[in-house]
């Protein structure tokens, strides 16, 4: 198989496709039996149109904990291919580049959200979902909006997906390690395999989140390190006769097991979190699938879903500010009319926050990273030279906790 630039053009498809199943995520968090099944209470009753899209395969178009994780997945398979090519890498410029490509578009995401907090007053009223009221800032003070903003993002609640944004950083700041190990270790990838979903076991078990969510970049950071090997095995399958019914099941399978705590409720604690914890391998293999199975690749590839993986970042970023804005500023509308007005203006706002903030910021973090690399080229003498700045991957932020 090819491995041009063209062959990845699937992932932007699958992050634009990971991004609308977030924002579907909070939107049905407006209603509060499904926003009841992450905060607590009763199973829905079998059969109900909350059973279906909680406990069915129909989950997968509400999964947005789990889209996350591929989002993580993906950020370490993208991040670490520019390290892994042959020429040399200019850590110097990357992290200055790192810090302002993510930290710009979310400050200005925090004071989009803000604006609206301050424009609509967010006063959770009789019938409110538990997960709207938890969201809800009311009043909203400088201090409040501080905590928000600091780097360590204890408090989310003026803009909930934000969570995801520490850990995103706190890879990226440990990229060149997550490479290293990965490269060294590769060999053993069957035991490391094994060990993520133990580590991701054990951090759902203890809420050591580190131990939960980490593991998931390193998975990616793994598939980037044996890219020509996956490459090679996708080419093999797909020379098979039944090499599309191969993959289909593939991709099934692993999007089932990605979902699989929803569609086994009545499992025990203990069991459920094991469970959980192969969630980052269920989304190495979707991620595979996606690379390697000619029609789900061209699929992705299409303008609409490569468009959609285009401002991916920017609607994670806008699309939970504006929900919340619109379950207020219309409280005699119905939940569902509310749901695609303002689906249908994050999209929009999404757009506009990429033209104006996002794609400004990388502009930015571009020149950043060649000032701060020429700086320190400079300082060891004549003879020392940044290397090229080289291109950095779009980024998407995960899905938010609810």
């Amino acid at each position: 198989m090819s491995s041009s630039p063209r062959r990845l053009t699937s992932l932007d498809g699958l992050r634009g496709v990971a991004a609308l199943i977030v924002v579907a995520h909070h939107v049905s968090l407006l209603y509060q039996p499904f926003a009841a099944t992450y905060m607590g209470g009763d199973l829905p009753a079998e059969g109900s149109l909350t059973w279906w899209f909680s406990h069915s395969p129909l989950k997968l178009l509400t999964a947005g904990p789990e889209a996350v994780i591929i989002f993580f997945v993906l950020s370490g398979f993208v991040l670490s291919l520019p390290v892994l090519r042959p020429r040399e890498f200019d850590w110097m410029a990357y992290f200055p580049r790192r810090v302002v490509r993510i930290g710009l578009p979310v400050l200005c995401s925090l004071v989009f959200a803000a604006a609206l907090a301050l424009l609509v007053p967010q006063i959770p009223r009789f019938g409110t979902s538990a997960w709207v009221a938890s969201t809800s800032v009311h009043p909203l003070s400088i201090e409040r909006f501080l905590v928000n903003i600091d780097p360590l993002m204890t408090d989310v609640s003026l803009n909930n997906p934000l969570w995801s944004i520490f850990w995103e950083m706190a890879f990226s700041m440990a990229l060149a390690l997550f490479v290293g190990l990965a490269v060294a270790l590769k060999r053993f990838w069957p035991l490391i395999l094994a060990l993520v979903v133990v580590s991701t076991f054990f951090g759902i078990d203890s809420q050591a989140q580190s131990f939960r969510y980490l593991p998931a970049f390193f998975v990616g950071t793994l598939a980037a390190a044996m890219f020509p090997r996956i490459r090679t095995l996708g080419e093999t399958i797909s020379s098979w006769r039944i090499g599309h019914l191969v993959w289909a099941v593939v991709l099934v399978a692993a999007s089932m097991l990605l979902i699989g705590t929803w569609l086994f409720p009545a499992l025990t604690p203990i069991p459920a979190m094991f469970l959980a914890g192969f969630q980052p391998i269920a989304a190495l293999i979707i991620l595979i699938c996606c690379l390697e199975w000619g029609p789900l690749a061209w699929l992705l590839s299409v303008g609409p879903l490569r468009w959609a993986g285009t401002v991916s970042f920017s609607l994670y970023l806008v699309h939970v500010p504006i929900i919340i804005t619109f379950y207020y500023l219309f409280p005699t509308l119905s939940l569902p009319v509310v749901a695609v007005l303002a689906v249908a203006t994050a999209i929009a706002v999404a757009a506009g926050f990429y033209w104006l903030v996002e794609k400004r910021s990388h502009t930015l973090s571009k020149l950043t990273g060649a000032v701060v690399a020429h700086a320190f080229a400079t300082r060891g003498g004549d003879d020392a030279k940044a290397a090229p700045a080289q291109a950095e991957p779009r980024e998407l932020a995960p899905d938010p906790r609810a």
